[in-house]
């Protein structure tokens, strides 16, 4: 027998009726559950099979009534499970869920049972409940405690014309929608026990992989809530809204694939169309994948829309992948991610309320949509599912139409009695239809409206002492108590017939308050709803956070909220053990307009920030580690207080906070780079504004403030690829990549002084430039896929879109991409095995225009593409040998190939044809060429470490030769007006000529860890684009020409090795680049020229203990000895004598080896591990204290004297060790 899901508890007479059709409908669902003899095989043993079933099941489902409680085994199963629960929650376990079902028994009859009841006038006559046999299993008193202790579990309640008569009939409709909604509750519970049972394996078994889970993540509606996903008119079709949306979602017309849109005002029903969507079995059957339900409102921005997108991620079992997700600061790269993780899985996503506002363009629908698969059987496809009430919004799929209800029809009266909780045929008994038909005429046929009337006369009807159906003549006078709304219907029956609803309720929980009690300073409901006003829209704010807000204990806190949710006022729901308040927002623009006509939004904004500043303040948040806070509180007020300080008017505090190193660690570690760069851009703009001029702001001080604040934004985005969680390691990405500006910017100088007072030691700090400057001329830094690739060419469109080829290592396959300036990135694969035969590809690039590539291959052979297509046009052998580099024009119309046998050559991509005569000049092999936008110039970089300007049309070179680089050009780009060419060179620099005047603009741009192998520039020239063997592409301001940073760069390639003087003041590292350099500790500055006469790679260096002496090895199998104050050699010796060397001119051991062999005995066990510099703690664990931008090869410490020195690529990184 497997394992039971649910166990079914009943008395015989239920069986029929209840117990088997909730058996049945579990079953079909794929639960396994258990209903005596129905659930028993051949052979099996009944009392054992029930025993192992009761004991083991997850859900206990107890259909009360009078049989069930005279029955010896139905009260032993309730017993077995009571006895569970109350083990499980004592031992701090999960208990078994319980749902009693209240069939033929009510809750205040279990309720009001007394043990000590001697008349015995009770449910129990139904049976002969005393026999012998009975009370020998139980006596009469421990049954009732039982059932009063079931009472106090939250249950599903039957029907209140129920009666305790065994005989009593109850109707066909009234006994099915008990059923549905037991099977509701059950599916749920079992749904979330499945997802911790799930997570518990993957715990106990240590698994840190993803593993993907597919899920429903979606809240159900209320069980008022009345809708109709099923239902159809004569003519088979979808008669409501809902039906025509659900339609639209399952719809297999390749019209409609990408799914649906749901449109119109608020309150009309469609969030619990979206719920009921999302829950509804033909659905979820469709969708195997899983369904996603994300909430953003009109207070969104992009940021929440990437952290719904990352809950959606980590919901399916992608904790991992949420968290890369969370440190991209661009939505495409969000949406490519995610599409990764969702890989060919067909599933809906669902998008509630979306607005085109703070940063979500118009288009957002259709970039979206990039979710749903392309290819493949259209039944078989991801969809999505979008509600807006944006008119500007660019909508996609089927557009649905919500509207409001008709005013007195059928689905109007089912909304208002369901939600009512009253009998159906209540509208139309004479002792209150009348009033029933006013309420509905002034809700106007708005579900919202009808929802809070109906939840609105269900408390008064519960506290009503007469005739419950005068409760609706009661509630009818409050609607028209308010000025808001007169006793005819409202004109447009929308919102005033809401706001009347809203006072209605008010009036409601404030009865026998007296109408002065918050005038006199008492307890007000109107108040502290008023409050709520700084609630985010779509958006929860934690039970915790509230009571502060309300000056008020927990208990308090929620009983409050428990009566204003009974009336509509307010959701309330509970997420682990933490409360939430919620409200519609519609609920909340009402909040927000009765705060303004009182004391308005801003106190209470500032009431809500200075709650959020009790206690030990708003740093304290940031001392916990790691990504997420356990407190609901700390989570929500670090998400939100941008927002709170801002609206409530306190941006002195704001900015002070955001100048504050340990606010900034805590966003990196949160990932929320995102949400804090955007509060940066718009705090400066803040500050800029209310200001004045650049020179007010100088007056002031503030310039200092604003610059600061975006030089940490930027360095903490340029940061995030670097970081863990460590603090040390975020505290030295960001130290090392604003200090430069510490000599001059106050505010800099005490961000530095109050990381070296915070970070938990040991940490480095940083000495030379160890990472890439924040403000310098790297724009942004784009992350092509993490696998060995080669790219081919990049260029930059006239608006700053990125675009180029890579193909994997084998050069079998061909990648264009494209990324739009608003970061949108698409790849396409060119179809075609290019590495077959004889010939290997070479090199490739595509048009400004995206339509057409050119590809080179190694015996001269060019290939013209149509990308759209993915086809060859034309296939041209123009070169006597390997073709090094192509280009074309804007239009793709032209193309220029260079070759290593030194020639340039221009193409009509049209024809295939070549343009003149080839273009010579160069005197070693051609290795890269560019074209201006209209293909009138042409631009070519040599091995003979220059760049030359062609005139395409005359054949003739314009001006002199462009040199500067000390190594071989490997690629070069021109502007669109052809004025200005970009070079990229085997020195791992970039830099820019003026083609007119011949001359370089500006320094060397310098940053790159590998040989620049593509570089691009804009069509205006003031911006240039370069890729590289570090796999990285970075985007440059051509108009500075700066350098980032005063790196220790000066060698042309990898550093080998590191070595250190005995007191610490000096290093020394050599290169492949076959040179030695000594540096100077403290300053970060190169000691002299490079010591050069190595005719091989340097391997190995080392120094003497006062700094003057430096000893290196090399391929060239020779050792040099020198001397650094004179930069002269001193001696040179043999590689097999390495060792007596080093004793007679150093007398020291080689200090690199020395550490690297001895370093992690030492006290501090500081060292380099996977590249990166760590700390072993005394558990044995390993926290990352410094990650440079590419990977540490060698490195060195003095302990002594507290200096770490490392080599990763071309860069020597010093760092002070702080203890």
């Amino acid at each position: 027998m497997h394992s039971t899901d649910v166990f079914i508890s009943h008395a015989g007479p239920d069986k029929l009726h209840i117990a088997r059709p909730l058996f049945e409908k579990l079953q079909a669902h794929g639960l396994n559950c258990f209903l005596d003899k129905i659930s028993m095989e051949p052979g099996d043993c009944g009392g054992d099979e029930m025993t192992k079933a009761m004991e083991s099941a997850k859900v206990g489902v107890f259909i009360l009534s009078p049989e069930f409680a005279a029955r010896k085994w139905t009260m032993r199963e309730l017993r077995c499970f009571l006895r569970r629960r109350n083990e499980a929650i004592g031992s701090g376990m999960r208990p078994p869920t319980l749902i009693p079902v209240f069939y033929r028994l009510s809750i205040r009859e279990c309720r009001e049972l007394d043990p000590n009841d001697d008349e015995r006038k009770n449910m129990f006559e139904v049976e002969k409940f005393f026999s012998d046999e009975r009370q020998r299993e139980a006596s009469t008193d421990m049954v009732k405690r039982e059932l009063q202790e079931l009472a106090g579990i939250t249950g599903i309640e039957n029907d209140e014309r129920a009666t305790n008569l065994p005989g009593d009939a109850f109707g066909h409709l009234a006994r099915a929608n008990l059923v549905e909604r037991v099977f509701l509750w059950v599916k749920k519970k079992s749904e979330e026990d499945s997802s911790d049972e799930v997570r518990e394996v993957l715990n106990a078994s240590g698994c840190t992989h993803d593993v993907f889970r597919p899920c429903i993540l979606a809240e159900h509606n209320p069980e008022e809530i009345y809708l109709q996903l099923n239902s159809r008119g004569i003519d088979g079709s979808p008669n409501t809204c809902e039906a025509r949306l659900k339609e639209a979602v399952l719809s297999t017309d390749r019209n409609t694939s990408i799914g649906a849109t749901a449109t119109g005002k608020g309150g009309v029903g469609k969030t619990c169309a979206l719920r009921a969507i999302a829950h509804d079995d033909d659905i979820k059957a469709q969708f195997s994948g899983g369904v996603y339900f994300m909430s953003l409102g009109k207070d969104a921005n992009v940021g929440r829309l990437i952290e719904q997108l990352c809950m959606a991620a980590k919901a399916s079992g992608g904790k991992q992948v949420a968290a890369e997700m969370r440190e991209q600061s661009e939505l495409s790269r969000v949406l490519t991610e995610m599409r990764a993780w969702f890989n060919t899985r067909v599933c809906l996503f669902i998008i509630d309320d979306v607005w085109a506002v703070n940063g979500i363009d118009a288009c957002i629908l259709q970039k979206l949509s990039t979710l749903a698969a392309a290819t493949g059987d259209i039944r078989e496809r991801s969809r999505l599912l979008y509600s807006t009430r944006d008119p500007e919004l660019k909508q996609v799929g089927k557009r649905v139409t919500f509207e409001p209800r008709e005013r007195e029809g059928s689905d109007s009266v089912h909304m208002l009695m369901l939600a009512s909780g009253a009998n159906p045929e209540e509208a139309n008994d004479p002792r209150c239809k009348e009033a029933v038909r006013e309420i509905l005429k002034l809700c106007a046929g708005l579900p919202l409206a009808l929802n809070v009337a109906g939840t609105g006369v269900r408390y008064m009807r519960d506290r009503w002492e007469g005739e419950k159906s005068q409760a609706w003549e009661a509630y009818l006078s409050k609607m028209k108590s308010r000025n808001t709304i007169r006793s005819e219907s409202p004109g447009d029956g929308y919102l005033l017939s809401l706001d009347a609803t809203l006072h209605a309720s008010l009036e409601i929980v404030e009865s026998g308050m007296g109408s002065d009690a918050e005038r006199l300073g008492q307890f007000s409901f109107r108040k502290i709803h008023r409050s709520l006003c700084v609630m985010k829209k779509q958006d929860g704010m934690p039970l915790s956070l509230v009571r502060e807000l309300w000056e008020m204990d927990y208990e308090s806190a929620e009983k409050y909220a428990i009566q204003m949710e009974r009336v509509g006022l307010v959701d309330l729901h509970y997420d682990k053990d933490c409360g939430w308040v919620r409200m519609h927002d519609l609920t909340h623009d009402f909040a927000v307009q009765e705060a303004q006509k009182e004391e308005s939004v801003t106190v209470w904004y500032k009431k809500l920030a200075d709650v959020c500043k009790q206690g030990r303040g708003l740093l304290a948040i940031t001392e916990s580690e790691g990504r997420e806070s356990k407190d609901a509180r700390e989570k929500y007020v670090f998400e939100n207080i941008y927002r709170v300080l801002k609206q409530g008017g306190c941006v002195e505090e704001l900015k002070n906070l955001f100048l504050r190193a340990r606010w900034v660690k805590a966003v990196i570690q949160r990932g929320s780079v995102w949400q804090y760069e955007e509060a940066v851009k718009d705090l400066n703009s803040v500050l800029r504004n209310t200001g004045g001029s650049e020179s007010l702001l100088r007056d002031t001080g503030e310039e200092d403030s604003v610059y600061a604040m975006e030089l940490m934004m930027r360095a903490a985005r340029l940061s995030v690829p670097f970081c863990g969680e460590s603090s040390a390691g975020i505290y030295f990405q960001l130290y090392g990549r604003i200090k430069h500006r510490a000599s001059e910017l106050g505010s800099v100088q005490r961000i530095l002084e109050e990381i070296e007072e915070h970070t938990p030691r040991p940490w480095l700090q940083p000495v030379s430039e160890c990472v890439g400057r924040a403000g310098g001329s790297l724009v942004e830094h784009i992350v092509l896929p993490n696998t060995p690739i080669t790219v081919y060419e990049v260029g930059m469109d006239s608006t700053g879109g990125v675009y180029g080829l890579y193909s994997n290592p084998g050069g079998t396959r061909i990648t264009a991409f494209a990324q739009s300036p608003d970061k949108e990135m698409k790849m396409t694969k060119l179809d075609n095995d290019f590495g077959t035969g004889s010939r290997e590809l070479t090199c490739g690039c595509v048009s400004m225009s995206k339509r057409y590539a050119v590809i080179g291959y190694s015996d001269g052979t060019l290939q013209f593409w149509s990308v759209s297509e993915k086809k060859v046009l034309w296939s041209v052998c123009g070169h006597e040998s390997q073709v090094r580099s192509v280009a074309m024009s804007d239009d793709g119309k032209r193309a220029v190939s260079g070759s290593e046998d030194g020639s340039v050559r221009v193409w009509d991509v049209d024809t295939g044809l070549q343009i003149g005569d080839a273009l010579t000049a160069h005197t070693e092999a051609v290795s890269s060429v560019g074209m201006s936008g209209d293909g009138k110039r042409a631009v070519s970089g040599s091995e003979d470490e220059s760049v030359r300007v062609w005139d395409v049309d005359t054949g003739l070179q314009i001006g002199d030769a462009l040199t500067g680089h000390t190594d071989g050009v490997e690629s070069v780009g021109m502007s669109g007006d052809g004025k200005r060419a970009v070079s990229g060179s085997w020195d791992e620099s970039v830099r820019v000529w003026d083609v007119d005047t011949g001359l370089q603009i500006g320094d060397a741009l310098t940053g790159h860890t590998g040989v620049v192998s593509h570089v691009a520039m804009s069509g205006d020239g003031k911006r240039a684009v370069s890729g590289s063997r570090d796999r990285s592409v970075r985007v440059w301001d051509v108009d500075t020409g700066l350098q980032i940073g005063d790196a220790l760069t000066g060698q042309t390639g990898p550093v080998t090795s590191v070595g250190m003087s005995g007191d610490g003041k000096r290093a020394v590292s050599g290169s492949l680049d076959k040179s030695v350099r000594v540096w100077d500790v403290d300053t970060g500055l190169q000691i002299g020229d490079a010591l050069t006469g190595h005719t091989g790679l340097v391997t190995s260096v080392g120094m003497s203990g006062d700094g003057k002496r430096a000893v290196s090895g090399s391929w060239d199998k020779s050792v040099r000895v020198w001397d650094v104050e004179k930069g002269s050699t001193v001696h040179l010796g043999k590689l097999k004598d390495w060792r007596d060397i080093v004793e007679r001119f150093l007398n020291a051991e080689n200090l690199r080896a020395v550490s690297r062999t001895g370093h992690r005995h030492k006290r501090l066990k500081v060292f380099e591990s996977g590249g990166n510099i760590v700390h072993e703690r005394e558990n044995g664990s390993e926290a990352v204290l410094a990650q440079l931008e590419i990977p540490v090869n060698r490195w060195e410490v003095d302990d002594n004297h507290g200096v770490f020195v490392a080599a990763a690529g071309n860069r020597v990184a010093i760092m002070k060790l702080v203890v």
